[in-house]
């Protein structure tokens, strides 16, 4: 892409809003990636807030990208710019190494490719083993440290498909877990000892016979904490033998994480992720 001068709005606006309507022959993701990316340049500044302010006189520019070295990433990958890498995971990958499992893991694949470019990738969150979804990792740490320090300002959501059909077709569930010698999650209605405070809202999506298929928005972030929590009220994740479901439709784990929201670490502006639903967990329209 060449360098691209841009017209200055007439009046004062956002550089985003301006962006959108001077480059709308590109698409709004498109648009967003250079601005966060710092290729749009105001008066000779790189600039990636979207709400900074442009006016008559202002020169505009979006400067040429370098091309990067061509890199495969094992996984599918719905974003990516400077500062964020987020890919879809796999069900039945660890998102990072752990004492028996060195090298087939989410972070280690994805820094053996990154080698070809000479990046590194660094971890903000993880999900389960058998959890598929959308995972977030940055390119430095001082991207780590900034998305770390407001991750409680994450939004996060998953599908899960549950034998039988709750009661109620949505609700908040707030347990205590506490984890066993078996690495069991158990909730419980009260706080016990070691416990920790484990909170979720869902909604059923719908209703499949012997099965329902639920919108799931964590509350906080604990270890198997929808698996645990929604065993306690009877309705386990399929597949999840580990919890107590005996059934397993979709021969897998289903809990997939779907979609999730974050502030961009170097502009601050909230970004949505979605990853498509599986197999067997599509919802019906």
């Amino acid at each position: 892409m060449a360098n691209r001068v841009l017209p200055s709005p007439s009046e004062s606006t956002g550089l985003l809003a301006h962006l959108f309507i001077v480059l709308q022959d590109s698409k709004r993701t498109r648009v967003k990636e250079l601005l966060y990316s710092g290729h749009v340049h105001v008066n000779g500044q790189s600039v990636t807030r979207h709400d900074v302010q442009v006016g008559p006189g202002d020169r505009i520019e979006v400067r040429a990208e370098r091309v990067a070295p061509r890199r495969v990433l094992p996984f599918q990958v719905l974003y990516e710019d400077g500062a964020l890498l987020v890919i879809v995971k796999p069900n039945g990958l660890l998102t990072v190494p752990s004492k028996h499992e060195k090298t087939r893991n989410v972070l280690s694949l994805v820094n053996a490719a990154l080698k070809e470019t000479r990046e590194r990738a660094y971890i903000v969150h993880r999900l389960d083993l058998y959890t598929s979804g959308v995972l977030v990792l940055v390119k430095s740490e001082t991207y780590q440290a900034k998305v770390t320090k407001h991750w409680a300002d994450a939004k996060k959501q998953y599908h899960a498909l549950v034998e039988g059909v709750p009661e109620r077709k949505s609700g908040t569930l707030t347990h205590y877990l506490r984890e066993d010698e078996r690495l069991v999650m158990h909730a419980h209605s009260s706080q016990v000892k070691s416990s920790v405070r484990a909170s979720l809202s869902y909604r059923v999506l719908d209703e499949r016979g012997s099965h329902s298929l639920l919108s799931v928005q964590l509350k906080t972030g604990k270890k198997n904490q929808i698996r645990a929590q929604l065993a306690a009220i009877g309705h386990p994740v399929a597949g999840d033998a580990k919890y107590g479901a005996q059934s397993n439709p979709i021969g897998r784990l289903a809990l997939h994480a779907s979609r999730l929201w974050i502030p961009h670490p170097k502009s601050g502006t909230m970004m949505e992720f979605r990853a498509p639903l599986p197999r067997g967990m599509e919802e019906r329209t």
